[in-house]
């Protein structure tokens, strides 16, 4: 599998009409004085959505954006709350939010015959559209581990009270428990088995919710290593002069993937899907890929070689990850939840 990490530029033939994809659907429309609301994270990737949909759509709309910041799970939870009559137009959720939100009726299914919907890699539009591939790896001191991490790493002996964790329900931690059960020989289906592999890391020294303080206590070796979302890690990785990030291969990294979401009766639909035209064309998607190192979903990016060594950027990588039962993950949150408070946290 490739990956690795750094950054170089590369030129994408035909960005600037591929922005425009869809705008003459739009020219005979007046969106001047309508107010777009788009649910997503902040941080690196508001801003690239600032810089690449934003400021685009508001320029050759006349409407404005207004960008609702926080996590998946804020966001999901408003979804459900107003699901009468939402605020949100587009929302920004993970790979097993997405597929239950739409069959919820919460999010639009995705328009097969959009144009951005063709443009994306077939069976990645999961719900809502594919809006970037990533993967969970480790990030880890590498004075403390010397050779590229792997998941049984986190495992030894020496490490133990050492090993940082995400916080539960998520991506991240949902793909560890995961990966837990794997090691055990058997897989999410076996939560017993999975919980107890990973007690087995405990005492957590910290859940960490701020990027910038994990990797500060990793660099310092107050905390050997963590399973993190790669692109997060690889766009801090030279601000830390004794941290590095790998992708594991046995067994692989776990699938992530960032979905992008109509909202279903939302305010301004057409709207959205102009919002959802400009984050999916190739522009956009090679940002995403320079700038984050979050692999593009958009099968006509082209990336250089030096950011596709870094990133997931094909159906044959995205193959070769470990995917989850997502459905049967989201229909045992709550008793995991309440497992990891207490056997994993102690609470």
């Amino acid at each position: 599998m490739k990956i690795a990490k750094l950054l170089k530029s590369l030129v994408i033939v035909g960005a600037a009409s591929a922005a425009l994809v869809g705008q003459s659907a739009f020219a005979d429309q007046d969106f001047k004085g309508k107010t777009l609301v788009v649910g997503v994270w902040g941080g690196d990737i508001e801003k690239l959505i600032r810089d690449h949909v934003v400021g685009p759509l508001e320029q050759e709309t006349g409407a404005k954006v207004e960008l609702l910041l926080g996590g998946t799970g804020d966001r999901f939870a408003k979804l459900y709350a107003e699901k009468d009559n939402p605020t949100m137009d587009v929302a920004f959720l993970n790979i097993f939010q997405a597929p239950q939100a739409e069959k919820d009726g919460i999010v639009v299914a995705p328009d097969e015959n959009a144009s951005f919907y063709k443009d994306i890699w077939p069976g990645m539009n999961q719900g809502c559209y594919a809006m970037s591939l990533n993967g969970l790896g480790i990030v880890y001191n590498k004075d403390m581990i010397k050779k590229p991490a792997e998941w049984s790493d986190l495992w030894d002996p020496q490490f133990k009270g050492k090993i940082a964790l995400p916080p539960f329900p998520g991506a991240e931690a949902n793909g560890l428990l995961a990966i837990a059960a794997r090691l055990a020989g058997t897989d999410e289906h076996d939560p017993d088995a999975a919980f107890a592999k990973l007690k087995e890391l405990t005492p957590v020294p910290l859940t960490y919710g701020n990027l910038d303080e994990l990797l500060s206590l990793v660099d310092s070796g107050e905390i050997a290593a963590a399973p993190i979302i790669g692109g997060y890690a690889m766009a801090s990785l030279p601000n830390y002069d004794n941290v590095a990030f790998h992708f594991p291969t046995d067994p692989g990294p776990v699938l992530v993937r960032d979905m992008l979401c109509i909202v279903a009766n939302s305010p301004q639909p057409e709207l959205a899907k102009r919002f959802a035209a400009l984050a999916l064309n190739v522009d956009t998607q090679t940002a995403y890929a320079n700038k984050l190192f979050f692999g593009p979903t958009n099968k006509n990016v082209k990336l250089s070689p030096e950011i596709s060594e870094k990133v997931i950027d094909t159906p044959e990588e995205v193959n070769s990850l470990v995917q989850l039962d997502w459905p049967y993950v989201m229909s045992h949150s709550s008793d995991w939840t309440d497992r990891w408070n207490k056997e994993i946290l102690g609470n």
